[in-house]
């Protein structure tokens, strides 16, 4: 597959001058990293009863709290064996609860709900073509008679959709009509033949998906998602044409974005029930475009690090849920969200610095 543009993790969003941000406190001191039973359904538990080294996971923590790079960075959890075992907010403790965009994270949510609605029988297959679901579009613009929801899930629709310039049409409103404006942009190659990442693509799909269930995506996956895993602190904006943002839209806590997380790992089960259909979840997270930017490689709008076996939700800004399936650890990290491209640490560093470091301080082997 030809690639025809550089990596945008997610909506690039109004700038804000990094020196007015700079003038807050940038940390709140550390005080440890003992997690708080708030009643949100996560069984809480010690780093040394799920086999983690507590002095090397408090070195981690000490250095992020002490490293001025991650000065944007508002939540660091660590979860083990299902299980709450460390969290830290180092901005303020509000941040435990209150509500902020994960950006990005919110494509792959679209991803679940859209195997689920295919597993429901409200959608034949990734291989259906868009014309079946959006019909007056297509035929709108017959230049897109090929695409298919699959081209879709893997950013290779080849529509002309830059991040940079184009996702402030969605965040603004600044079209009557979403999946007109998105449809009606040219190609920039044949859909299935390249790869692009933007906010278009995941936009289509939730047009597919409401066309298909006869509900917008949110009120859908609120059905068949969020209440099974007991996901109540959040709210997910649509379009003014009452079309779900499928790019981005979602805020939440971290708490609830590990709940997703966490029944990813699980191999798409919570408390013993089969929420994720084992056969989607096996196809969403294999590698449909291995070279995706860096060591990251891209499914059905997840990503992953073969070399290391890692999966991930990534929004812009720093919003991650690190999934280590080997070791059955997720590491979820949050940060401020109106920050420009330029002070943000890349993924690449987190991964290492702070994700690969917590990998290693889980013993192996683990007997459960």
């Amino acid at each position: 597959m030809k690639k025809i543009n550089i990596f945008l993790p997610a909506i690039i969003i109004l700038t804000l001058m990094t020196g007015c941000l700079k003038e807050d406190p940038m940390k709140q001191a550390f005080t440890g990293f003992d997690p708080v039973d708030i009643g949100d359904g996560w069984t809480l538990s010690t780093p040394s009863a799920e086999f983690i080294d507590s002095l090397a996971l408090d070195r981690v923590y000490k250095d992020v709290y002490a490293n001025d790079d991650y000065w944007m960075t508002k939540s660091l959890l660590v979860f083990r064996n299902g299980k709450l075992v460390a969290e830290s907010y180092l901005k303020d403790d509000i941040d435990r609860t209150r509500i902020d965009a994960v950006w990005s994270c919110t494509k792959q949510v679209n991803s679940i709900i859209t195997g689920i609605a295919i597993d429901q029988g409200y959608i034949g297959s990734v291989t259906d073509p868009a014309s079946e679901y959006l019909p007056e579009y297509i035929a709108k613009y017959p230049d897109k008679a090929s695409l298919t929801l699959e081209n879709l899930l893997m950013m290779g629709s080849g529509v002309a959709f830059d991040n940079a310039t184009q996702s402030d049409v969605f965040r603004k409103h600044l079209t009557d009509n979403s999946i007109d404006y998105v449809l009606g942009l040219k190609l920039n190659f044949e859909p299935g033949t390249g790869y692009n990442y933007n906010d278009g693509d995941p936009q289509v799909v939730s047009g597919i998906v409401q066309a298909a269930t006869g509900k917008p995506l949110d009120e859908y996956g609120k059905e068949v998602l969020f209440d099974p895993l007991g996901i109540t602190n959040y709210k997910w904006e649509r379009y003014s044409d009452g079309v779900t943002l499928g790019g981005f839209g979602i805020l939440t806590c971290p708490r609830e974005l590990a709940k997703i997380a966490e029944c990813v790992l699980d191999s798409g089960r919570h408390n013993g029930q089969q929420v994720i259909p084992l056969d989607w979840w096996e196809e969403m997270l294999s590698i449909k475009v291995p070279d995706a930017g860096g060591p990251f490689s891209f499914g059905y709008f997840w990503w992953s690090v073969p070399s290391k076996g890692y999966k991930l939700m990534w929004g812009h800004g720093g919003q991650y849920a690190f999934i280590v399936p080997e070791k059955r650890l997720m590491v979820v990290i949050t940060s401020l969200t109106q920050v420009d491209d330029d002070v943000n640490v890349s993924a690449e560093e987190i991964m290492s610095d702070i994700v690969d470091r917590i990998a290693t301080t889980a013993m192996m082997p683990d007997p459960r």
